[in-house]
């Protein structure tokens, strides 16, 4: 009696009370993750070979005298006078620090000067977060992956991609915390986080003004995928902290005075005349704009971001849109760095073409071709690497110091008979030795401007800040300004030979210069 088999309508009941209590097929998005401590030690090794690669290769530039004051030493500057409570002006670049540019990220390195006074903190610490990158990339691809093998190869894609090798190789910029933060605040979005999230967001914005153009896509990711709210307040905190950095701090901070004149000083990457000309073709020609973004060099620039991810962010069109903000940036811009692969201005680009491709290469429902399109994308990015890469033995690899020679070591003797808190101006690939001071210019600076403030007062000269000037270091050869500025100080009898070898050459101050001091122009 009790095997019977419930009839009529009591079976009816028991059939669907089975259905009920039969698991459902678990989705692509909560299925259990594949781990493997394999993996997860895969990628370690990977990092940890990228980081020691570029803190060798950028610590032995600097020693070798390889680096240069634009933008190494600019940011040098900076930490250091924060650091000893100065005022942060950039006597190598006539401006303001944040005037130039809002990177107030750089406040938390301002602590590590006060043990560790080096430019070598700056390379340590853009290699550390370009290189520690690839754990947060490989959370975003493990959570949309669902397999930490696929992730491990998502984040030996990142490492190798070129563009992430050259914004590495340039020296240093603050612009390279931007990585790290966008992988971790989309990884947070992904597992609802919303407190670490907004962390990261915010951390975000302090590292430059223009980071708002991913931050408000990023926010429509986020409303449309995980969370209304969330992502409104995210587009809504990006666009106001747009509009305060470009209407109040970046016209007060660099001494403009006002947006309209701040963007007068800086329309010149702006097609069509500056801002307002832009916003006036896009609305009445948009056409025009089209063109501007597909204009001569672009083209190949795109093809070198997007082929070493294989194509595949367009699989995810959406997210490939919503994160484009700084790659229609760059190849609008006048500005010829920002559309090739060998500068910093990629550093948005990167972490957003790859999330785009993870969530393109997860449309695939199948195991066995998400495998596939990981494994292309793995053999995109090394290919990359070989074709456009600045690593050693690839066909366009960056520049690797030599061993010391005579040179070197001469410089290294007259910088030991410069006193630390002597006004100086010095050639521009030494001032990273030597910027840890109140007063450094580039020499010909300051008797002939060039690169200075705005740009405006080039050939003219700052003769209160000449008079302070009591050593100059530089070559024996230089262009043809310096030159003509090198021998009137001599001639006049300002400056005296305080040591010469090996192509180097130290002047000292031994008199004040006359109350009108007139510095030729070569040039007529």
């Amino acid at each position: 009696m009790f095997n019977r088999k419930p009839r009529g309508r009591a079976r009816k009941v028991a059939g669907v009370a089975g259905r009920r209590s039969r698991p459902r097929a678990l989705s692509q998005t909560t299925r259990p993750i594949a781990r493997s401590w394999l993996a997860r030690a895969l990628v370690a090794v990977a990092v940890l070979a990228y980081v020691t690669l570029f803190i060798w290769w950028g610590f032995r530039n600097l020693d070798r005298y390889t680096t240069t004051g634009f933008d190494l030493g600019i940011h040098d500057q900076a930490v250091w006078l924060l650091s000893r409570w100065h005022s942060p002006f950039i006597t190598l670049s006539g401006n303001n620090y944040f005037g130039d540019h809002l990177s107030w990220i750089m406040i938390f390195l301002v602590p590590v000067y006060w043990l560790f006074p080096s430019a070598k903190v700056l390379i340590l610490a853009q290699t550390l977060a370009l290189g520690l990158a690839a754990g947060p990339a490989f959370l975003v691809a493990r959570e949309k992956l669902r397999s930490e093998w696929l992730a491990t190869g998502v984040a030996v894609a990142y490492l190798a991609n070129p563009y992430l090798g050259w914004i590495n190789y340039e020296q240093f910029h603050p612009d390279v915390f931007e990585v790290f933060l966008v992988f971790l605040a989309v990884f947070l979005a992904m597992r609802r986080r919303w407190v670490g999230f907004f962390i990261a967001v915010v951390l975000m914005l302090m590292v430059k003004e223009d980071v708002p153009l991913l931050v408000i896509g990023l926010g429509v990711l986020v409303a449309l995928r995980y969370n209304r709210r969330v992502g409104a307040a995210t587009s809504l905190l990006a666009a106001v902290w747009l509009f305060v950095n470009f209407r109040f701090l970046l016209p007060a901070l660099s001494g403009t005075g006002s947006l309209a004149n701040y963007i007068s000083h800086h329309a010149e990457r702006i097609p069509f005349g500056g801002l307002w000309g832009f916003l006036k073709t896009l609305v009445t020609r948009p056409w025009k704009v089209v063109s501007q973004a597909f204009g001569p060099h672009r083209p190949w620039y795109y093809l070198q971001v997007f082929a070493p991810v294989a194509f595949l962010p367009f699989l995810s069109p959406w997210t490939l849109v919503l994160l484009a903000g700084p790659l229609v940036a760059n190849g609008l811009s006048t500005f010829a760095y920002q559309y090739h692969l060998e500068y910093h201005y990629g550093t948005l680009v990167v972490p957003s073409i790859l999330i785009a491709a993870v969530f393109g290469i997860a449309h695939a429902s199948r195991p066995w071709l998400r495998r596939v399109l990981v494994g292309v994308l793995v053999a995109s990015a090394v290919l990359g690497l070989w074709l456009w890469g600045p690593l050693p033995h690839t066909r366009h690899a960056g520049f690797r110091a030599g061993p010391p020679n005579a040179y070197t070591r001469s410089l290294d003797d007259a910088i030991k008979l410069i006193p630390p808190d002597a006004v100086i101006s010095v050639e521009y690939h030494l001032d990273t030795r030597l910027e840890h001071r109140t007063e450094i210019y580039e020499f010909p600076n300051p008797w002939y401007l060039r690169h200075w403030g705005d740009g405006k007062t080039t050939g003219k000269s700052l003769p209160d800040r000449a008079a302070s000037v009591t050593y100059v270091l530089v070559p024996r050869i230089l262009d043809a300004v310096s030159t003509s500025v090198f021998e009137r100080l001599v001639m006049d009898g300002e400056f005296r030979v305080a040591y010469e070898r090996d192509g180097v050459v130290l002047l000292k101050r031994q008199a004040q210069p006359p109350v009108s001091i007139a510095i030729p122009r070569p040039f007529g």
